[in-house]
Protein backbone atom coordinates (compact mmCIF):
# COMPACT_ATOMS: atom_id res chain seq x y z
CA UNK A 1 0.00 0.00 0.00
CA UNK A 2 2.84 2.41 0.80
CA UNK A 3 4.43 1.85 -2.61
CA UNK A 4 1.44 1.50 -4.92
CA UNK A 5 -0.97 3.93 -3.27
CA UNK A 6 1.00 6.36 -1.10
CA UNK A 7 3.91 6.52 -3.55
CA UNK A 8 1.62 7.13 -6.51
CA UNK A 9 -0.40 9.75 -4.65
CA UNK A 10 2.57 11.72 -3.32
CA UNK A 11 4.50 11.71 -6.61
CA UNK A 12 1.47 12.66 -8.69
CA UNK A 13 0.22 15.41 -6.40
CA UNK A 14 3.71 16.92 -6.19
CA UNK A 15 4.11 16.93 -9.98
CA UNK A 16 0.71 18.53 -10.40
CA UNK A 17 1.33 21.20 -7.76
CA UNK A 18 4.83 22.17 -8.90
CA UNK A 19 4.72 21.72 -12.66
CA UNK A 20 1.36 21.00 -14.26
CA UNK A 21 -0.93 23.44 -12.47
CA UNK A 22 1.46 26.41 -12.92
CA UNK A 23 1.75 25.49 -16.61
CA UNK A 24 -2.03 25.36 -16.97
CA UNK A 25 -2.07 21.83 -18.39
CA UNK A 26 -0.55 18.37 -18.05
CA UNK A 27 -1.09 14.65 -18.45
CA UNK A 28 -0.85 11.93 -15.82
CA UNK A 29 -0.75 8.26 -16.86
CA UNK A 30 -0.85 5.65 -14.11
CA UNK A 31 0.42 2.22 -15.17
CA UNK A 32 -0.31 -0.81 -13.04
CA UNK A 33 -0.96 -4.53 -13.24
CA UNK A 34 -4.64 -5.23 -13.85
CA UNK A 35 -6.37 -6.03 -10.55
CA UNK A 36 -9.62 -7.11 -12.20
CA UNK A 37 -9.23 -10.82 -11.49
CA UNK A 38 -7.73 -10.43 -8.05
CA UNK A 39 -4.29 -11.72 -7.15
CA UNK A 40 -4.58 -14.92 -5.09
CA UNK A 41 -2.35 -14.76 -2.06
CA UNK A 42 -1.71 -11.05 -2.67
CA UNK A 43 -4.95 -9.40 -1.62
CA UNK A 44 -3.13 -6.29 -0.41
CA UNK A 45 -1.46 -5.82 -3.81
CA UNK A 46 -4.72 -6.33 -5.70
CA UNK A 47 -6.48 -3.81 -3.46
CA UNK A 48 -3.67 -1.29 -3.90
CA UNK A 49 -3.80 -1.52 -7.68
CA UNK A 50 -7.57 -1.10 -7.63
CA UNK A 51 -7.05 1.97 -5.44
CA UNK A 52 -4.82 3.50 -8.14
CA UNK A 53 -7.71 3.12 -10.60
CA UNK A 54 -9.95 4.95 -8.11
CA UNK A 55 -7.37 7.73 -7.70
CA UNK A 56 -7.18 8.07 -11.48
CA UNK A 57 -10.92 8.69 -11.79
CA UNK A 58 -11.05 11.06 -8.81
CA UNK A 59 -8.07 13.12 -10.01
CA UNK A 60 -9.45 13.36 -13.55
CA UNK A 61 -12.56 15.02 -12.16
CA UNK A 62 -10.78 17.19 -9.60
CA UNK A 63 -8.08 18.54 -11.96
CA UNK A 64 -10.07 18.92 -15.19
CA UNK A 65 -10.50 22.66 -14.59
CA UNK A 66 -6.71 22.96 -14.34
CA UNK A 67 -6.26 21.46 -17.82
CA UNK A 68 -4.85 18.23 -16.44
CA UNK A 69 -5.85 14.89 -17.96
CA UNK A 70 -5.49 11.71 -15.87
CA UNK A 71 -5.79 8.18 -17.24
CA UNK A 72 -4.48 4.73 -16.38
CA UNK A 73 -3.44 1.48 -18.00
CA UNK A 74 -4.41 -1.83 -16.38
CA UNK A 75 -1.82 -4.09 -17.95
CA UNK A 76 -1.94 -7.84 -18.30
CA UNK A 77 1.03 -10.18 -18.79
CA UNK A 78 3.88 -8.80 -20.92
CA UNK A 79 7.16 -10.32 -22.00
CA UNK A 80 9.55 -8.23 -19.92
CA UNK A 81 12.74 -8.79 -17.95
CA UNK A 82 10.62 -9.25 -14.81
CA UNK A 83 8.96 -12.31 -16.36
CA UNK A 84 12.12 -13.67 -17.98
CA UNK A 85 13.46 -14.69 -14.57
CA UNK A 86 10.88 -17.49 -14.45
CA UNK A 87 11.43 -20.84 -16.21
CA UNK A 88 10.00 -21.25 -19.72
CA UNK A 89 7.24 -23.68 -18.58
CA UNK A 90 5.96 -21.00 -16.20
CA UNK A 91 5.98 -18.34 -18.92
CA UNK A 92 4.18 -20.71 -21.29
CA UNK A 93 1.48 -21.40 -18.71
CA UNK A 94 1.03 -17.67 -18.11
CA UNK A 95 0.58 -17.16 -21.86
CA UNK A 96 -2.11 -19.87 -21.91
CA UNK A 97 -4.28 -17.75 -19.62
CA UNK A 98 -4.48 -15.10 -22.35
CA UNK A 99 -7.10 -15.73 -25.09
CA UNK A 100 -4.64 -14.14 -27.53
CA UNK A 101 -2.39 -17.13 -26.60
CA UNK A 102 0.75 -15.06 -26.14
CA UNK A 103 2.28 -12.53 -23.82
CA UNK A 104 2.05 -8.87 -24.67
CA UNK A 105 5.01 -7.17 -26.34
CA UNK A 106 6.66 -4.06 -24.85
CA UNK A 107 6.04 -2.04 -28.02
CA UNK A 108 2.29 -2.72 -27.73
CA UNK A 109 2.35 -1.29 -24.22
CA UNK A 110 4.45 1.69 -25.34
CA UNK A 111 2.01 2.45 -28.17
CA UNK A 112 -0.88 2.88 -25.71
CA UNK A 113 1.24 5.06 -23.42
CA UNK A 114 2.17 7.24 -26.41
CA UNK A 115 -1.49 7.56 -27.39
CA UNK A 116 -2.59 8.57 -23.89
CA UNK A 117 0.27 11.09 -23.68
CA UNK A 118 -0.70 12.70 -26.99
CA UNK A 119 -3.21 15.46 -27.59
CA UNK A 120 -5.73 12.86 -28.77
CA UNK A 121 -5.24 10.93 -25.55
CA UNK A 122 -6.64 13.75 -23.43
CA UNK A 123 -10.13 12.51 -24.30
CA UNK A 124 -9.34 9.36 -22.27
CA UNK A 125 -9.15 11.37 -19.04
CA UNK A 126 -10.86 9.45 -16.25
CA UNK A 127 -10.55 6.17 -18.15
CA UNK A 128 -8.70 2.99 -17.28
CA UNK A 129 -7.52 1.23 -20.44
CA UNK A 130 -7.25 -2.54 -20.01
CA UNK A 131 -4.42 -3.95 -22.11
CA UNK A 132 -4.27 -7.70 -21.63
CA UNK A 133 -5.05 -9.58 -24.84
CA UNK A 134 -8.62 -10.35 -23.76
CA UNK A 135 -7.67 -11.90 -20.42
CA UNK A 136 -9.99 -9.55 -18.56
CA UNK A 137 -12.88 -11.41 -20.17
CA UNK A 138 -11.68 -14.84 -19.14
CA UNK A 139 -9.67 -16.46 -16.34
CA UNK A 140 -7.94 -19.80 -16.73
CA UNK A 141 -6.43 -21.70 -19.66
CA UNK A 142 -7.68 -20.82 -23.10
CA UNK A 143 -9.63 -22.40 -24.62
CA UNK A 144 -11.38 -23.80 -21.55
CA UNK A 145 -11.44 -27.63 -21.58
CA UNK A 146 -15.24 -27.71 -21.49
CA UNK A 147 -15.46 -25.64 -24.68
CA UNK A 148 -13.36 -27.69 -27.09
CA UNK A 149 -14.62 -30.57 -29.22
CA UNK A 150 -13.04 -34.02 -29.57
CA UNK A 151 -10.29 -32.68 -31.82
CA UNK A 152 -9.29 -29.94 -29.38
CA UNK A 153 -10.85 -27.17 -31.48
CA UNK A 154 -13.31 -24.53 -30.33
CA UNK A 155 -16.57 -25.27 -32.16
CA UNK A 156 -17.99 -22.47 -34.28
CA UNK A 157 -21.43 -21.88 -35.71
CA UNK A 158 -22.35 -23.54 -38.97
CA UNK A 159 -22.49 -21.12 -41.86
CA UNK A 160 -25.04 -21.21 -44.65
CA UNK A 161 -23.47 -21.69 -48.09
CA UNK A 162 -22.94 -18.45 -49.93
CA UNK A 163 -25.46 -17.68 -52.68
CA UNK A 164 -24.01 -18.27 -56.15
CA UNK A 165 -26.13 -15.63 -57.86
CA UNK A 166 -28.38 -12.76 -56.93
CA UNK A 167 -31.72 -12.17 -58.61
CA UNK A 168 -33.21 -8.76 -57.69
CA UNK A 169 -36.87 -8.78 -56.80
CA UNK A 170 -39.15 -6.53 -58.83
CA UNK A 171 -41.50 -4.14 -57.06
CA UNK A 172 -44.34 -1.90 -58.23
CA UNK A 173 -47.43 -2.22 -60.40
CA UNK A 174 -48.46 -5.36 -62.16
CA UNK A 175 -48.28 -5.48 -65.93
CA UNK A 176 -52.06 -5.06 -66.43
CA UNK A 177 -53.37 -2.35 -68.74
CA UNK A 178 -55.00 -0.50 -65.83
CA UNK A 179 -51.70 -0.37 -63.99
CA UNK A 180 -49.93 0.94 -67.08
CA UNK A 181 -52.62 3.59 -67.46
CA UNK A 182 -52.25 4.65 -63.84
CA UNK A 183 -48.48 4.98 -64.21
CA UNK A 184 -48.90 7.06 -67.36
CA UNK A 185 -51.45 9.35 -65.67
CA UNK A 186 -49.25 9.78 -62.57
CA UNK A 187 -46.21 10.73 -64.67
CA UNK A 188 -48.23 13.37 -66.61
CA UNK A 189 -49.53 14.90 -63.38
CA UNK A 190 -46.01 15.12 -61.93
CA UNK A 191 -44.67 16.67 -65.15
CA UNK A 192 -47.45 19.27 -65.49
CA UNK A 193 -47.64 20.32 -61.82
CA UNK A 194 -46.59 23.96 -61.24
CA UNK A 195 -43.46 24.64 -59.17
CA UNK A 196 -44.16 26.61 -56.00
Amino acid sequence: MRLNVDGTARTTELAVARAMRPAGRGTVINVTLSPHHGLPGMTHSSAARAAVEGLTRAWAQAWAADGIAVSAIAAGHFRTDALDKYPEPVRAQVARTVPLQRLGRPEEHAWVVALLASELGRAFSGSVVTLDGGRDNWFGPWPPPTLVDGGGEVPTEERKPAATSYEPRRCGFTSSSSARGARSSDSRLARDAPIR
